[in-house]
C-alpha cells in the first residue's frame, strides 16, 4: 500500500487528536518474528468505518541494545510505538509484560489487545461492540476466537475441536471468563492496577481474577466479532498433541487459582510457543549506547 495513503487511514482511525480516542489498541511485537508480521493486522483495523476514534500502539521488544530495529514507518504511519529491547519479568509471560508497557502510554481507559499474527475480518463491528460495552459499564470484555495458517492434518483439527470446547466448559460450566491476549479489552487502570499487585502471570490468568472480583465481564459469540488468530506454531503429530494436551490441563489448573504473586508454571513452554530471544542490557551495551549518543552528527 502507498506509505501516503496508509498515514491517512491512521489519521483518520484516530480523529482529532486534540481528543482522547475512544480505545487504544495495544499489539506487542517480537522484533524477531512479528516486525513485518504486525502490517497485516494492522492494515485489518484501517478498514474500520464506524464513528469511534482509535490509536494504534505497537510494542516493540526483543532485540538487541546496540542493534535496534528499524521504526520508522511506524512513525511515518502515525502509529504510535513503545520500544523496549527487553520486557521480561521472570515468571510472567513476556506478551502481559509487553501489553502492561503499552497500557501504561495509553491514551485512552479503554485498551484493546490483539495479536500481532491476528487477523481481523469485521474491525467495524468488533471495535464498536468494545466501545458500546465498556459505555455500558463492563470492565473487561472479549469475543470468539478462531484460527488461521493451521496445518491440515487431523491432530491439528482435534485441537481445535478441543480449545473451543475446553472453552466453552470454562465460560459456561465454570463461570470463568476465557479471555486470551490475541483478543480482548480491558480498562486501563484495572489492567495495570492487578499487573502491578501481582496476579497477572499470563493472559490465562486475567479471566479468573475478574471473577474472583466479581468485576462485570462482557462476552458475545457472534461470528462476525470473531478474530483469527495464527495456529503456525501448531506441531504435528498425535504423540505432540497428547503431550500438549497434559501440559494444558495443568496449566489450566494452576492459573485457575488466584492468589497474589501467581508465577507463569512454564516459562520455558511460553518461549517455545512463541519463539523469544532474551536480548539483556549489560552494562557495557549501556556504555555503547551512551557513547553513541555523545558522538557528533
Amino acid at each position: 500500500m502507498n506509505a501516503v495513503i496508509f498515514a491517512d487511514r491512521v489519521r483518520t482511525l484516530r480523529g482529532d487528536v486534540s481528543h482522547v480516542p475512544d480505545g487504544s489498541i495495544l499489539i506487542p511485537v517480537n522484533a524477531q518474528t512479528d516486525l513485518e508480521r504486525v502490517w497485516t493486522v494492522i492494515n485489518d483495523l484501517l478498514f474500520y468505518k464506524g464513528r469511534y476514534a482509535f490509536e494504534i500502539i505497537v510494542v516493540v521488544n526483543n532485540y538487541r541494545p546496540d542493534d535496534p530495529p528499524v521504526l520508522d514507518p511506524f512513525h511515518q504511519a502515525g502509529v504510535r510505538v513503545v520500544s523496549c529491547p527487553d520486557v521480561r519479568i521472570p515468571g510472567i509471560r513476556v506478551a502481559v509484560t509487553a501489553r502492561v508497557h503499552g497500557a501504561r502510554v495509553a491514551a485512552s481507559s479503554l485498551t484493546i489487545h490483539i495479536d500481532a499474527d491476528c487477523r481481523v475480518p469485521n474491525p467495524t463491528a468488533l471495535l464498536d461492540w468494545y466501545v458500546e460495552q465498556f459505555a455500558a459499564g463492563a470492565c473487561a470484555a472479549y469475543t470468539p476466537v478462531n484460527f488461521c495458517d493451521l496445518n491440515d492434518d487431523s491432530a491439528t483439527r482435534a485441537r481445535v475441536a478441543i480449545h473451543h470446547l475446553t472453552r466453552w466448559f470454562k465460560r459456561c460450566v465454570l463461570g470463568v471468563p476465557t479471555i486470551r491476549g490475541s483478543n480482548f479489552a480491558i480498562d486501563r487502570d484495572l489492567f495495570i492496577e492487578l499487573f502491578d499487585a501481582r496476579y497477572l502471570p499470563a493472559d490465562f490468568s486475567i479471566g479468573p481474577v475478574l471473577r474472583a472480583r466479581g468485576a462485570p465481564v462482557a462476552y458475545n459469540n457472534s461470528p462476525r466479532l470473531a478474530v483469527l488468530t495464527s495456529g503456525r506454531y501448531f506441531e504435528r503429530g498425535w504423540r505432540e498433541l497428547v503431550r500438549y494436551l497434559i501440559y494444558r490441563l495443568r496449566y489450566n489448573v494452576n492459573m485457575l487459582r488466584v492468589r497474589v504473586g501467581m508465577t507463569n508454571p512454564d516459562d520455558h513452554q511460553a518461549n517455545t510457543d512463541r519463539p523469544y530471544r532474551v536480548y539483556r542490557v549489560t552494562g557495557s551495551d549501556l556504555q555503547d549506547q551512551s557513547r553513541k549518543e555523545k558522538q557528533p552528527l
